[in-house]
């Protein structure tokens, strides 16, 4: 019986940290609300391209051992290539939640459970 309280409560634990969030501020509409959402957003692309260089900019070099068939090498540097990209594109996403949050917050709004 207690593992099923356990189990019980996980699920639930894992339904309601699942519920969709919006941002909310005391007298404001939703119209106001997804327009200051987009200005934040569009803020947050625009400072992310100011601070951080273009992806083009992130060359990948890979130092294979002399002798190494041709086509493993392009799959090691195929490979290098898509962990940066992956790695920058969660940085970009990362950035631009992180700004958009701090801009929406600023202009008074919290982020709450949608009901």
């Amino acid at each position: 019986m207690k593992r099923t309280g356990l189990l019980f409560l996980a699920l639930l634990t894992l339904l309601v940290s699942c519920a969709p969030r919006v941002w909310y501020k005391p007298g404001a509409t939703s119209s106001e609300r997804d327009r200051d959402l987009e200005v934040c957003r569009y803020q947050a692309q625009a400072r992310f391209a100011e601070t951080v260089p273009p992806l083009a900019a992130f060359r990948v070099y890979v130092d294979v051992p002399f002798g190494t068939p041709y086509e493993l090498e392009r799959r090691v540097e195929e490979a290098a290539d898509d962990a940066v990209h992956d790695a920058y594109e969660d940085y970009r996403d990362t950035f631009i939640r992180g700004y958009v949050t701090d801009c929406m917050e600023a202009k008074g709004y919290v982020l709450v459970e949608e009901r």
